[in-house]
């Protein structure tokens, strides 16, 4: 049954596989390359478990395959000592227990090579936070990360500082709008990074510090995606702009925006993402212009899906 999994997509025959084989620890933990072998294999069924949103199953698979890694895992097994790491934090966290999400995640971050390979875990430490309600762990957390990648952080933000900046990026997309949506998913992995952090960082600054901070990081975000491309993020940071910088002025352009970002959603086919989006478009933006009934279908359907992706936190906002 292992060769048969081994480097072969066999859909949930994986879960039968795994936790057959796992019945025999006993053995497997005698053969030190046969344990490496299924480590894989049930990282690889805890990972299928996580894309299923099944997550208490998931950390049962992942768990298990980090027993079976050495004692020198991380210097001899360091790639997937690395992925397990995350994807082990990422399970825990998805099933809210915080505190253990962190130590794993504090353990990966000390071993961790460089600053590329710290990224994904740094940003679920950020959520991890927020979850928590610690927003100035996510603000000190992302302004740091954001330094690191070549961003800037303003000392302070004034309102007329943030009137500016929103005018400037509706003109921005103004100008590159149609042409810009109408472009292809850029591969570029750190544009997504950041376009993350800058959503984490301006979500903790409108609970921690000012609309005006929450403006300045809602901006750079969107003239970041317009300046390089369209990613897998953009469609969450068009929406959120439209929300710290939607007025009686601009509602019309800032509903088109957010028409946009959905379109981009759907047409980017990430499913994750819907929670959020609706939670913002309906409950923030739609109501000007849409039924007041369509917003109450379309928030529960976000609260469906949030539960469904163990987005807790955003299912209970919507």
């Amino acid at each position: 049954m292992f060769c048969d999994c081994d480097g072969n997509d066999v859909g949930d025959i994986i879960f039968l596989t795994a936790s057959q084989i796992n019945h025999g620890k006993e053995w497997i933990i005698k053969d030190k390359d046969l344990s490496i072998g299924i480590a894989v294999l049930n990282m690889k069924a805890g990972k299928k478990a996580l894309d299923g949103c099944d997550h208490k199953t998931a950390y049962s698979y992942l768990r298990f395959a980090m027993f079976l890694l050495p004692e020198d895992h991380w210097e001899s097994n360091y790639d997937l000592s690395l992925r397990l790491n995350f994807l082990m934090a990422s399970a825990t966290n998805s099933c809210c227990q915080y505190d253990e999400a962190e130590q794993i995640l504090r353990k990966g971050l000390s071993n961790a090579r460089c600053l590329d390979d710290q990224l994904p875990s740094y940003l679920l430490m950020s959520q991890i936070f927020q979850a928590q309600g610690k927003v100035n762990d996510v603000y000190d957390t992302c302004s740091s990360i954001l330094i690191q990648l070549g961003e800037s952080i303003p000392e302070s933000s004034t309102l007329k500082t943030s009137s500016g900046m929103i005018q400037e990026t509706l003109n921005m997309y103004k100008e590159v709008g149609d042409k810009w949506l109408e472009g292809e998913k850029t591969d570029d992995k750190t544009l997504n990074t950041t376009l993350q952090f800058y959503r984490a960082i301006a979500l903790a600054s409108f609970f921690g510090k000012s609309r005006s901070h929450v403006v300045y990081f809602t901006c750079k975000a969107v003239q970041l995606s317009l300046q390089r491309g369209l990613c897998e993020c953009t469609p969450l940071t068009l929406m959120q702009f439209t929300t710290s910088a939607t007025t009686d002025e601009n509602a019309v352009l800032c509903y088109r925006i957010a028409k946009n970002a959905l379109c981009l959603q759907e047409r980017f086919g990430v499913a994750a993402q819907i929670p959020e989006l609706y939670n913002n478009f309906y409950g923030m933006i739609a109501w000007r212009f849409e039924s007041f009934q369509e917003g109450v279908i379309r928030l529960r359907q976000g609260f469906e899906a949030g539960l469904s992706f163990g987005q807790i936190d955003m299912s209970l906002h919507c």
